[in-house]
């Protein structure tokens, strides 16, 4: 994978997320790697991913900790792929969460938004 000089999805891009499973990846507070797959997840725009939270586990409290993730999408017979890294904003019980929830068909009330920092393509 190549690092892109964009910090900005394309239109292309955000339909691979939007189509695509994701995987996302973090750490712990002793730097352990974790990863895993977020059905939910989406493009919420061109600098941002977003996925409702109903595990609440490795990868949440990761997060809740201070945790960049990464962020993966993958077609393996076109040997296409995208990463991202960014850093999150955890949104709990207010209305975009909800919303977010409702659109996507989770009954949750926790969304988390990437904030696209690098994209590799």
């Amino acid at each position: 994978m190549k690092k892109l000089d964009a910090t900005t999805l394309t239109a292309d891009q955000q339909k691979f997320f939007n189509d695509a499973l994701a995987f996302v990846a973090s750490v712990d507070k002793d730097g352990n790697p974790q990863v895993g797959p977020k059905e939910s997840l989406t493009a919420l725009d061109d600098k941002h991913l977003v996925w409702s939270e109903v595990t609440f586990s490795h990868l949440w409290e990761n997060i809740k900790n201070g945790s960049k993730v990464a962020v993966v999408v993958a077609d393996v017979p076109s040997h296409t792929n995208v990463r991202v890294l960014g850093s999150v904003t955890i949104h709990e019980g207010d209305d975009f969460a909800k919303e977010y929830a409702a659109k996507v068909g989770k009954k949750t009330d926790t969304a988390v938004v990437v904030e696209v920092e690098e994209i590799f393509a």
